[in-house]
């Protein structure tokens, strides 16, 4: 070999080990946006601060909610070309951004139309991180010739997002009994900046799979069809939407809940970190529970029926005590809930359509509570407690009739 040779292959062995070494410092940049992202100071508050300092009902505020849900249809397919021609990483650089932006809309003037604004901007960022942050990750990984280390990183991500949330939620409550409202929401910009900043350190690694996003009409046909033509998908998919939507609602309710039995904002945070630990407890309790109960079928009607136990508890109770462990079992239960069921729809679902059928599920969910968001807001002002009750006893009652039955339940 000459010696041009020998420096020509010097210089390419050196260039690949830099390359390899930018890869290398994704991974932790990709940990600290994950953490830096989860940190919401205004979680726990975030109806107080509708309410309170921005003046509107909790009927309005539950419009906002179908407003962002409209909003994140209408994007989805624009925001994907972004990254599809640009990279993941502007993406990225974009979604923060523009996540920042949409919180200092937030708190410029306490307006329903402003929050509307806010609401449309942040569904916009939403739909920019849409898959990008999972999708450098494994690719990064795929660089780096360590795929098979995919899913043990993204479960010390979702832990170390965990940790972070419960980290964010519980100061909020505290900066808002100290601060106030607005400035618990201000801050809220500060991670989302910082994030900002640290994104623009990624590198992008290339595409090992090129993906074309199709209309949203599209892929609801496609995963339409596949759920028409499987009986057990289509009864794992209806009970699974059904009691979602029904526990979705805990989480918009609780704090107006807290609210008008005058439990102070300082405790909010620590009751938010509360409902993120007990659906961590939960998950981890459903494989010995699936022992105890002897039937994967009885675990799900457990589930559910607890879920619904917990909203009659949440409602019928003015003790806060009673209302605080009522409010934890149906999130406890609700949110774990279709993590589990998704588990048993997976193995109905072929590997080429699954990415449109559960893309189709996802659509189902959303024009639902986009539909429903509105008149649940109208009958919680109405009467609080009777929409609790209802919640609870729906839940309940369903669970006897679910078209869920021991065979579609397959490991």
């Amino acid at each position: 070999m000459s010696k041009t040779k020998i420096v020509e292959q010097e210089l390419e062995d050196v260039m690949v080990s830099d390359d390899k070494k930018s890869f290398q410092r994704n991974i932790p940049i990709l940990f600290a946006l994950n953490i830096i992202m989860r940190i919401h100071f205004f979680g726990s508050v975030m109806i107080p601060f509708f309410q309170d300092w921005g003046g509107i009902s909790f009927s309005e505020i539950m419009i906002l909610e179908a407003i962002f849900t409209g909003a994140i249809f209408l994007f989805e397919i624009p925001t994907g070309t972004i990254a599809d021609k640009f990279g993941r990483k502007l993406s990225l650089n974009l979604a923060y951004i523009t996540n920042a932006i949409a919180v200092i809309v937030y708190v410029m003037y306490p307006r329903f139309y402003v929050f509307a604004i806010g609401e449309i901007i942040w569904a916009v960022a939403l739909a920019l991180n849409s898959g990008a942050n999972e999708a450098i990750i494994y690719d990064t990984l795929l660089e780096l010739g360590r795929e098979k280390e995919s899913k043990k990183l993204f479960a010390r991500l979702n832990s170390y997002g965990l940790i972070a949330m419960m980290i964010g939620t519980i100061s909020g409550g505290l900066i808002a009994s100290i601060g106030g409202l607005k400035i618990t929401m201000t801050l809220s910009a500060i991670p989302l900046f910082l994030a900002f900043g640290l994104s623009f350190f990624l590198k992008e690694p290339s595409k090992h799979k090129l993906s074309k996003k199709e209309s949203p009409w599209k892929i609801f046909q496609k995963g339409w069809k596949n759920i028409k033509e499987n009986k057990g998908l289509r009864g794992l998919i209806v009970d699974m939407v059904l009691l979602s939507v029904i526990a979705y609602y805990a989480i918009w309710i609780w704090q107006r809940r807290m609210m008008v039995l005058n439990v102070d904002i300082s405790y909010f945070g620590l009751i938010h970190a509360g409902m993120m630990l007990i659906q961590v407890i939960v998950l981890n309790l459903i494989i010995p529970m699936e022992k105890l109960f002897g039937s994967k079928k009885r675990v799900i009607l457990f589930t559910g029926a607890g879920m619904g136990i917990g909203y009659i508890l949440f409602g019928i109770s003015d003790n806060v005590l009673i209302t605080i462990v009522g409010m934890l079992i149906t999130v406890g239960l609700g949110f774990s809930r279709p993590v589990l069921m998704k588990n048993y729809m997976q193995k109905h679902i072929q590997s080429e359509q699954r990415a449109t059928t559960l893309s189709t599920v996802s659509m189902i969910r959303m024009f639902l509570l986009m539909i429903l968001n509105p008149v649940i807001g109208i009958l919680v002002e109405m009467n609080m407690v009777a929409v609790l009750l209802g919640l609870g006893f729906v839940s309940v009652i369903w669970c006897f009739f679910s078209p869920v039955s021991e065979e579609y339940l397959h490991d």
